[in-house]
């Protein structure tokens, strides 16, 4: 059976085309035959409206995904009476995430991860997002999701996407090196030996970008719109896609800001595998194409990184998400940086009810459909992960707790994970998905595709690693950093996860500060800590503050 599968996948991977509107439909309908079984069963599992959802998984449903653990749980509890959406919203997340997962099968010779039933093939971009839920409940997928994007690559190009019938000619952002670094942590041997066994493709990828997106003053220019991720952004084209203009002449603060992203990465995974001179080459090239975008991207006028007009050198002001996301690069020095914040906290702007829409509410181009004006969790996601960077904790964890609670509102009033969502309602009653592009409403309909965990449930990911604060220190040792914000206060907020062995409850005080417990196999660790302070789970001897064993218990 396998030698038959390996020829099949062998036998498609040369009949795959790279366009036309027939093999795209063929490749959906493929889909819907295929899927058709999931869909019933998932949806009817989420679709009842007053019935929890459940925290658990038959070990059956685990095994066909190959899963060996149970998900993280989340139970938050306190005075305000919507704490327990929280509790179902994380667990639906969960339930689709696992929707999403596929065995090895005739498209890839690992697992890999889809954004919904209704997208089938291997994202690029997607599957680096994915990867970011998956790690802190199975590390094993979250490393194969982003395998098979290795696996599935045109020459040292990683392909847009691959589907069982179709290919693209276009690549997405590059974002698997800094993925897959997150998913290996350090002194993880088996991680160890997925990040020695990825990086000659993802060096190699890196080679591919310069000689093919890299403009003459050293920034990026996607190919094509569809390359972005942010298809139908008022950067690119028109509302339906009618018109697209040329991004090759266009150098690009989102693309320039990944190759920074991916260049440090890749500097760290080059020191990991010993190949230090490589280090210093992807170190010194994010320096080079930082320079540039400080140098050429910046308006001094807007407090904003916009496109630029190569031949022409003039700045294209759109006030979309992607002038926000050098935050998550370190581009910015601290006055430019707390000027792009600004930004991103103005409720006039991109701080909406639910926070960080793709285009900002007092822009002349905002609407609701799809990359116009609603809200993606990845690239909302993206800008919170800058804040972070630049010290600015308070305002991540109220982004972040804002952005939580509109996915997990939505949920609880329509029983679906959505692909975007509306930036100052908890429905899509007023989204649309690409209006008046009669293809795509064919397709694809004309709301948010549903049953989507492409990058939504990056919710999740904030809930334990910016909420709860858990995360990874410098060092590889755990450490716990809550960002509950000060509103909060009250609401305790307790996960346990089977990965880590660990049961956390963490609050924020009535006095500003942090309180909880760590459980584990080997003890009971209670904190008391000002916001914002770093505490080693377990360790002693670390920089940041240790949080101090009671008593042995097992969980």
């Amino acid at each position: 059976m396998s030698f038959l599968t390996a020829g099949l996948r062998k036998l498609l991977s040369y009949v795959r085309v790279r366009s036309g509107r027939v093999a795209r439909f063929a490749s959906r309908f493929n889909r819907v035959w295929r899927y058709g079984w999931d869909m019933v069963f998932w949806s009817h599992m989420l679709g009842r409206k007053h019935d929890p959802i459940p925290i658990e998984f038959p070990n059956r449903v685990l095994q066909e995904k190959g899963v060996s653990r149970q998900p993280p749980a989340l139970h938050v509890s306190g005075p305000n009476e919507a704490a327990s959406l929280w509790d179902n919203g994380f667990a639906a997340v969960n339930a689709t995430l696992l929707l999403n997962l596929n065995a090895p099968d005739v498209l890839s010779s690992v697992r890999y991860a889809h954004p919904a039933p209704a997208f089938q093939g291997v994202y690029l971009w997607d599957s680096a997002f994915i990867a970011q839920v998956w790690r802190l409940w199975e590390p094993e997928a979250a490393r194969d999701a982003i395998l098979a994007v290795l696996e599935l690559r045109d020459g040292a190009r990683m392909q847009h996407v691959v589907a069982d019938f179709v290919s693209s000619k276009y690549t997405q952002p590059p974002l698997l090196a800094w993925s897959l670094l997150r998913c290996c942590p350090l002194g993880d041997a088996e991680g160890l030996a997925v990040l020695s066994r990825a990086y000659p493709h993802l060096r190699d990828y890196n080679e591919w970008l310069n000689g093919n997106r890299r403009t003459q003053h050293g920034l990026y220019a996607w190919a094509h719109p569809y390359e972005s991720g942010i298809d139908n952004s008022p950067r690119f084209s028109s509302r339906d896609e009618s018109a697209f203009v040329d991004t090759r002449s266009m150098e690009s603060p989102d693309f320039s800001a990944y190759m920074v992203l991916q260049n440090e990465s890749l500097a760290e995974i080059a020191r990991r595998v010993d190949d230090l001179q490589a280090a210093a080459r992807f170190s010194e090239q994010a320096e080079e194409i930082r320079d540039a975008m400080n140098a050429l991207l910046w308006s001094d006028e807007d407090g904003l990184y916009y496109d630029r007009d190569v031949a022409s050198g003039k700045l294209l002001r759109h006030k979309t998400i992607a002038a926000l996301l050098p935050l998550w690069a370190g581009v910015p020095d601290d006055e430019r940086a707390g000027r792009l914040i600004e930004h991103a906290v103005d409720p006039r702007s991109f701080g909406t009810p639910i926070p960080l829409p793709s285009v900002a509410r007092d822009s002349p181009d905002f609407v609701l459909d799809m990359w116009r004006g609603p809200v993606w969790i990845n690239t909302a996601f993206a800008v919170i992960q800058g804040l972070e960077r630049y010290g600015r904790l308070e305002e991540a964890g109220e982004l972040s707790a804002r952005l939580c609670e509109g996915v997990y509102r939505t949920f609880a009033n329509e029983r679906r994970v959505f692909e975007f969502y509306d930036p100052e309602r908890f429905d899509i009653c007023r989204l649309h998905r690409k209006q008046g592009n009669r293809w795509k409403q064919f397709t694809l309909g004309g709301k948010p595709v549903s049953e989507f965990v492409g990058w939504s449930g990056l919710v999740n990911t904030l809930v334990i690693e910016n909420l709860i604060g858990l995360r990874e220190g410098a060092t590889g040792t755990l450490e716990l950093r809550p960002l509950i914000p000060q509103r909060l206060a009250g609401m305790a907020f307790s996960i346990r996860l089977p990965a880590y062995g660990l049961a956390i409850t963490v609050e924020r005080t009535a006095a500003g500060g942090v309180c909880g417990v760590v459980r584990s196999a080997t003890g009971i660790q209670r904190f008391d800590a000002p916001f914002g302070e770093a505490m080693a789970i377990g360790a002693a001897g670390n920089n940041a503050r240790d949080i101090r064993c009671d008593s042995a218990t097992s969980l």
